[in-house]
C-alpha cells in the first residue's frame, strides 16, 4: 500500500474515485474506476503511472483441452463481444448482465450465479470488482464475491481501521466506464483478465484482475496489499483489445 500521496509533476494526475466518509484507503486500493481528472471534491492521489504506448502481454492464453471437464468446453475465451449481454446502470457505472452467463441474482447488491464459462468469468469480474468498491454495501460483496485471502482480510482491516463508507446515490459522472477486455488467460480453475477502461483525455487505463472458481461460483482474488491489480497502465489507444461497454 502506498504510505503517501504521489509526486507529481506538471499536470495534475487522474485520480481514484471511491467516496468515502473517511478519505484514503479504499480510494488507494481502486483500480479501474477512476474519477474524471480535474474534477472537484477530495480524493486520494493515484500511484505513478508508467505510461506506455501498448500492452504487454503473455504470448499464450490457456484454453481448455479435451480432457477438461464439458463445462469448460462450452465456450471459447471471448475475441469479440459476448452475445446476449444487457446492460444495466448501477451507481452511474453500466454494468453487464447476460441470461447465460450471470448473475443469476443480486441481493442486497450481492451478485452471484455466474456461469463456468469464459464469458461467466468475464462477467463476474465486472459486477464483483465494481460493487466491491463502490456499492454502499460494499463490506458484504467483498465478503460474500472476494476469495478468502490475505489480500481480502487486507482489504477488510483498512476498511474497518479507516471506519469506511460509501454514498448511497453517487454524482452522475464520478465514474469512468468499461470501455474493453483482454483475457491473458483461463482456466476452469481461474482466469485472469486486464480490463480497459476510457479515460476523459482521450487515453486509456489497464488494470490486470483475477477470478477463481470456488466450486460453485466465480470469486475475486485481491493483491496481497488488498488492492484488486497488481499494476496498471496508461495506454495511447484501445488496439489490441476487444471493445466492450454500456454507454
Amino acid at each position: 500500500m502506498p504510505t503517501g500521496p504521489a509526486v507529481e509533476h506538471g499536470r495534475a494526475r487522474p485520480r481514484y474515485v471511491v467516496p468515502l466518509i473517511a478519505v484514503g484507503f479504499l480510494a488507494a486500493l481502486m483500480i479501474w474506476v477512476l474519477v474524471s481528472p480535474g474534477e472537484g471534491g477530495s480524493r486520494s492521489p493515484a500511484p505513478p503511472q508508467h505510461r506506455v504506448s501498448h500492452v504487454v502481454r503473455p504470448p499464450t492464453v490457456l484454453l481448455p483441452t479435451p480432457k477438461e471437464s464439458a463445462t469448460a468446453l462450452e465456450e471459447s475465451v471471448p475475441d469479440a463481444p459476448p452475445n446476449g449481454i444487457t446492460w444495466q446502470i448501477i451507481d452511474t457505472v453500466a454494468l453487464p448482465f447476460s441470461d447465460s452467463a450471470g448473475p443469476s441474482q443480486v441481493t442486497d447488491g450481492i451478485p452471484s450465479g455466474f456461469a463456468h464459462t469464459p464469458t461467466g468469468a468475464l462477467v463476474a469480474l465486472v459486477q464483483i470488482d465494481f460493487r466491491h468498491l463502490t456499492e454502499p454495501n460494499f463490506v458484504a460483496v467483498t465478503t460474500a464475491d472476494v476469495a478468502n485471502t490475505a489480500g481480502r482480510a487486507e482489504f477488510l482491516r483498512l476498511v474497518t481501521a479507516g471506519h469506511l463508507a460509501n454514498p448511497a446515490h453517487p454524482a452522475p459522472g464520478t465514474y469512468l466506464q468499461l470501455a474493453g477486455f483482454e483475457f491473458v488467460s483461463y482456466t476452469t480453475s481461474d482466469a485472469v483478465i486486464q480490463l480497459l477502461t476510457a479515460r476523459t483525455d482521450g487515453t486509456y487505463q489497464v488494470s490486470t484482475l483475477s477470478v477463481a472458481w470456488d466450486g460453485t461460483d466465480w470469486q475475486l482474488v485481491l493483491q496481497p496489499n488488498g488492492s484488486d491489480s497488481p499494476n496498471q497502465q496508461i495506454v495511447a489507444s484501445p488496439v489490441g483489445f476487444v471493445l466492450w461497454g454500456g454507454v
